[in-house]
């Protein structure tokens, strides 16, 4: 084959002038795929064939590389047929399945951008000027914590890395030599109940071990109790552990939870001075959802310039107040692709309240890490030797700057006001209902959490009682519960979710561990787009009714 031929062929796909670049034509194209698979519809799911059989047939279909293509564009357009089918929308109204991110079309544009130029996070030398988003974006979550520290932040993976990065920092603290002798056998780290499972994870994968972790219980209202904790610190420091790091709530998955920060950075104190520590515990916030509530910082609540309902109102203020205090802390997380962070996955940021905790992971002190490799000495600035990732996309840290500045405070502001609105409503219009549970009606957040009683458990005494009764009996009527949500989610994603039909939610086979031995199972209600207004909220209830009646009348009695 004519070796030129090829090279007319290839040459297009990589363009080197701008007005040449057919990325703009490819996108225009690919939405147009998408926008006739939609039909103008608010779909949470762009409609195809998807599910085990489907997937099994496409990998099939494309995991044999052609010998040329001839139409790169029909290409792309048949990958997109085939392969976005069933993938959420976030910007739908009709979406509450998790805490996903409506993308901000500022952000992506710019992403896309960084995508196509493919730049490198790693020095000045492979991202130019590209690494001021990053700094940008550091300085503006720390003025909107009231650090007054010298602070700075790395994008990372996604929020499971900046707890990695917290842990790491804590185990050279407690540990200075771990990085080359490992870890030692006593380092512990400190979490709570409610944790995102890759706080475990990243113990694991550090090396710390799971059986190293020491869990916080919760009070009732899921913070964490802070007496339980000194007592289980006091205990493992008293055994001759080394308590390297601890990690508390900034804001939990299920109900936004933010723990006491500063009676916590306080009680890390009092140990470090009672036990003689020669060094301090890394205290670090998961604050990847919670973070949001920092927009909140000068809102003037009295004033209440967005007209935001009173109970909703009062929620942020006092959410606000709760995660003001991370300036506080060492360390903390926000994840832009969650809520309304409003940027492409991935796109996370650890923050470090005081930058000189960055240097405990320099590469430079051991010559076995040495970075020959990237010309460090002709860099006046290298994010990697701090990194765990030595490749580093641009995209996150250029989307967040761009989200940032094109949505302002204000806009900020208003989605998550608009969020916690709504939710307060959805709580609202389901509590007069006798067959539902509120799980999380106290929740200061935008998720709400419930559970369906069956026809024949109405009347039931124990109905409400499960978040505090220890007894054998309620463990049995738990379960009962558990079953019937369990068995209407399943009937109701079969006969209208997977149709793709308005409302789709999500379900969680373990929402709490209880008192009496059980798990608590619930219904999950998460929504996150901009486009959620209490048209959404009313209609939202309303499916939810109406669809329970049906599965009671038609299913459930047939049992």
């Amino acid at each position: 084959m004519d070796k030129s031929n090829i090279y007319q062929k290839i040459k297009p796909l990589f363009p080197l002038k701008y007005k040449s670049n057919r990325l703009p034509e490819y996108l225009s194209f690919l939405f147009s795929v998408l926008d006739k698979k939609i039909h103008g519809k608010d779909l949470a799911r762009i409609p195809g064939q998807w599910g085990k059989e489907s997937y099994k047939k496409l990998a099939d279909k494309y995991s044999q590389i052609p010998t040329e293509c001839a139409d790169p564009l029909a290409k792309c357009g048949e990958i997109t047929t085939d392969l976005f089918g069933g993938i959420p929308r976030w910007r739908s109204p009709n979406l509450q399945y998790n805490v996903g991110a409506a993308v901000n079309t500022a952000a992506a544009a710019v992403y896309s951008l960084a995508l196509d130029e493919n730049i490198y996070n790693i020095n000045d030398g492979l991202a130019g000027n590209a690494l001021v988003a990053e700094q940008a974006v550091s300085a503006i979550l720390a003025n909107l914590a009231n650090v007054t520290t010298p602070a700075h932040g790395l994008f990372t993976f996604g929020g499971t890395a900046t707890n990695l990065y917290a842990l790491k920092i804590g185990t050279r603290k407690a540990a200075p030599d771990s990085g080359k002798r490992g870890m030692p056998k006593n380092l512990k780290v400190a979490l709570t109940k409610d944790a995102h499972f890759s706080h475990g994870v990243s113990a694991d994968w550090l090396g710390i071990g799971t059986d190293n972790v020491i869990v916080m219980e919760p009070d009732l209202d899921r913070s964490s109790n802070l007496a339980g904790a000194e007592s289980k610190m006091r205990t493992t420091l008293e055994q001759g552990n080394l308590l390297a790091a601890i990690i508390i709530n900034g804001g939990t998955t299920y109900g936004h939870v933010i723990d006491d920060i500063q009676a916590f950075v306080e009680l890390r104190d009092k140990l470090v001075r009672d036990y003689s520590l020669p060094y301090k515990p890394h205290l670090h916030v998961d604050s990847v959802i919670g973070w949001a509530w920092l927009m909140f910082k000068d809102y003037d609540f009295d004033k209440n310039e967005l007209n935001i309902e009173d109970e909703a109102l009062e929620k942020i203020e006092k959410q606000y107040k709760k995660i003001s205090k991370i300036n506080s802390a060492d360390s903390w997380g926000v994840d832009f692709h969650k809520g309304v962070g409003a940027c492409p996955i991935d796109c996370s940021i650890v923050m470090m309240n005081d930058v000189s905790d960055f240097v405990l992971l320099s590469k430079k002190e051991n010559p076995i890490t040495a970075m020959h490799q990237l010309a460090q000495e002709f860099s006046f600035t290298s994010p990697a030797d701090f990194t765990l990732e030595t490749s580093r996309s641009g995209g996150a840290a250029l989307a967040a700057l761009a989200s940032l500045h094109t949505l302002g405070v204000k806009g900020y502001q208003r989605n998550l006001a608009n969020l916690v609105q709504e939710t307060t409503l959805t709580k609202k219009l389901l509590s007069v209902e006798k067959d539902v549970m509120i799980c999380d009606r106290d929740s200061l957040g935008y998720v709400t959490m419930i559970r369906f009683y069956p026809p024949e458990l109405n009347n039931d005494s124990r109905k409400f009682s499960e978040f505090t009764d220890k007894s054998t009996e309620i463990k049995d009527f738990v379960e009962k519960v558990n079953n019937y949500t369990k068995a209407f989610f399943q009937w109701d994603l079969a006969v209208r979710m997977s149709k793709n039909k308005q409302l789709e939610y999500s379900f969680s086979s373990n929402y709490l561990d209880l008192p009496c031995g059980g798990k608590l199972s619930a219904i999950k209600l998460y929504p996150v787009s901009p486009h959620f207004d209490e048209e959404h909220a009313r209609e939202t209830v309303q499916i939810l009714l109406e669809q329970k009646r049906l599965f009671d009348t038609t299913a459930w009695i047939k049992r």
